[in-house]
């Protein structure tokens, strides 16, 4: 776009040129449809922006395509937004005149009916709790406003999608329903489409908003208890002998059931406790197991009549993992520390043995 382009705009009465009418107005009819296609997906298009769409989709002349997209604006079809104000074409090109820099953005002129926009106004207030709220009556601000909040809730859902870890997704379901409902009411973003979409789905909406409050929430604060809490489950579920214990047992099927819950927000408090009781549980079946390890490897020592060396390096191995078992912090810690503790025995048993 350059600037004896926008000094040649005609605007005011149009000289008719007999014979190449119906190709003009063809060709207005393109440029509108690639705004109206913009429009929609972003709820609106910069003029510099729209012209080289035009140009890439039609191959027009930048000089016809801003002339077209003046026409429209004259005609009621479009409007220039500059500086978060609606301007009438004239004053827009005596703008761009002084400034080809300036963002002249095209909105759209389709308004929905005032009572409408009022209650999806009274309705966002309540939704926001007046949080970032601003009364106009500027029906294309007000759009972006609700854009915004789309978007934010959107990229919520998403972080909180990427954090999941299988095989247990709280608020699987919650996630997926209200992405897909979020691109269902984005699907157009021109104000006149997203507002109805807002008033035609309130219920929905209020539901989404609660449900991306709670999910956020959850994986903001409990996203790493939660990890830890899977973690210690799949680990546990390694440790056949220990789930013979009734009381680790127990706990194994409790945890089971706040893993499967499909909203466990309220169940943070009790699995933490639950959690503890059986970690420590565990903790000390495993001490107990690796002493009676430490008893057995002492009398198959004596039995062999193995030499000091031998003797002081298979105790202290044993001995040194039953420390790391002590200062374990989780259930899957321990599991790895039993892991060592069998391996060390069984490679020390057959050295003795030797």
């Amino acid at each position: 776009m350059i600037k004896q382009d926008i000094e040649n705009i005609e605007l005011g009465h149009r000289q008719l040129l007999f014979g190449f009418e119906k190709n003009r107005s063809k060709e207005q009819a393109m440029v509108l449809s690639c705004i109206e296609k913009k429009i929609e997906k972003y709820g609106h298009v910069d003029l510099d922006e729209c012209a080289q769409y035009v140009k890439e989709v039609h191959d027009l002349a930048d000089v016809n395509i801003i002339q077209y997209v003046f026409w429209l604006a004259e005609d009621l079809a479009i409007h220039f937004r500059i500086d978060g104000k609606i301007l009438e074409p004239r004053k827009a090109k005596q703008i761009l005149i002084k400034s080809l820099e300036q963002r002249v953005r095209i909105v759209p002129i389709k308004l929905v009916d005032d009572s409408v926009y009022q209650g999806v106004k009274r309705f966002y207030r309540k939704l926001t709790g007046g949080k970032g709220f601003c009364d106009s009556n500027d029906q294309y601000e007000f759009a972006r406003l609700l854009a915004r909040k789309i978007k934010d809730w959107k990229v919520k859902l998403i972080s909180c999608q990427h954090a999941l870890q299988m095989p247990f997704v709280p608020y699987e379901k919650e996630i997926d329903d209200g992405i897909r409902f979020i691109e269902t009411i984005s699907a157009k973003l021109d104000s006149f489409s997203l507002i109805n979409a807002f008033y035609e789905n309130k219920e929905k909406i209020l539901k989404l908003s609660d449900d991306v409050k709670n999910i956020s929430e959850f994986y903001t604060q409990h996203i790493y208890f939660w990890n830890n809490l899977v973690q210690s489950f799949e680990a546990l579920n390694h440790l056949y002998e220990l789930t013979e214990d009734p009381d680790i047992s127990e706990g194994f099927q409790k945890l089971k059931q706040i893993l499967s819950s499909p909203a466990p927000h309220t169940l943070m408090t009790d699995a933490k406790t639950l959690l503890e009781k059986i970690t420590r549980r565990c903790g000390a079946t495993l001490l107990k197991k690796v002493d009676n390890m430490i008893v057995k490897m002492k009398k198959h020592l004596d039995a062999h009549r193995a030499g000091p060396d031998l003797r002081n390096r298979s105790l202290y191995s044993l001995r040194t993992i039953k420390k790391r078992i002590q200062g374990a912090e989780n259930i899957k810690s321990m599991n790895l520390c039993l892991i060592d503790v069998e391996d060390k025995f069984d490679d020390f048993w057959d050295e003795i043995k030797r």
